[in-house]
């Protein structure tokens, strides 16, 4: 009797463990994390310029002269009026070439939108372990739906998680508290995906989320990473290798290709 009760508490160990390093969902960022956004703003960026250098043959046509503007922080990284501030500045403005400027800057970043390699098989890969899928993006709906749209991946999401539903942009924990909620699964079930450690990995971690940091896609100045993911991606196709570990299909693979081995 005493060795029943101890075979099954065995069991019941076993199983807890399993069931703790099971992941079940993972939470990706869209923008750097699926296709390289900010080279698609700098050719949009570019291609301004050429418009309003038509009548300006001494206008510098530097795309990261304009793309500067978006990074100041004064509105929003996908804002308008920084397209506005450019031309004011430069005594450019007119209502109809800021009207064309803006059409232009939006059809450009669609355009020229691409996947980074692997990421559309890596995705179909992770449905067919049954993990389910989702965005977590501080573009609006319409827009992260265009892109998503573009790239032929709206499909691939069950969940999509945009900066107008929950009314604030990461690191605020809205977005992340909000997708799990939707899910229904616990922190420790769920893995986020991203390219800023500021924005994704920081905030994530302090939930109890795992964490995956898209290095390819992180476009900021070089600085000092501070250690606060669990995986660092050197490419997309990277994270199926640390799914298997964190589900265990790794280190099962590796205990039966010893045994098979040692039989040998």
């Amino acid at each position: 009797m005493k060795l029943i009760r101890e075979t099954m508490e065995r069991v019941r160990k076993n199983l807890q463990q399993n069931h703790q390093r099971t992941l079940k969902a993972v939470l990706f960022d869209m923008d750097n994390t699926l296709f390289d956004f900010v080279a698609v703003k700098l050719i949009a960026c570019r291609e301004i310029l050429s418009y309003l250098g038509e009548g300006d043959e001494n206008l510098r046509k530097d795309p990261a002269e304009l793309f500067s503007y978006f990074l100041r922080g004064t509105y929003g990284f996908e804002d308008y009026e920084n397209i506005r501030d450019y031309m004011q500045e430069r005594k450019l403005f007119t209502e109809h070439a800021y009207k064309q400027c803006c059409e232009i800057y939006d059809r450009e970043k669609l355009q020229n939108l691409e996947l980074y390699p692997g990421v559309r098989e890596t995705l179909e890969e992770m449905t067919e372990l049954g993990i389910r899928l989702a965005v977590i993006t501080d573009a609006d709906r319409c827009h992260a739906r265009a892109r998503l749209t573009r790239v032929e991946l709206l499909d691939s999401f069950e969940l999509l998680v945009s900066a107008d539903m929950t009314g604030t942009k990461k690191p605020d924990p809205a977005h992340f508290l909000f997708a799990l909620e939707a899910l229904g699964l616990n922190p420790e079930e769920s893995l986020v995906v991203g390219d800023s450690i500021k924005r994704d990995m920081a905030p994530a971690r302090r939930l109890g989320l795992k964490t995956a940091y898209a290095s390819y896609g992180d476009w900021r100045p070089a600085e000092e990473i501070e250690k606060c993911f669990d995986f660092q991606l050197n490419t997309f196709q990277d994270l199926i290798g640390y799914i298997g570990i964190l589900n265990g299909t790794q280190v099962q693979a590796e205990s039966q290709s010893q045994k098979a081995d040692s039989e040998n």
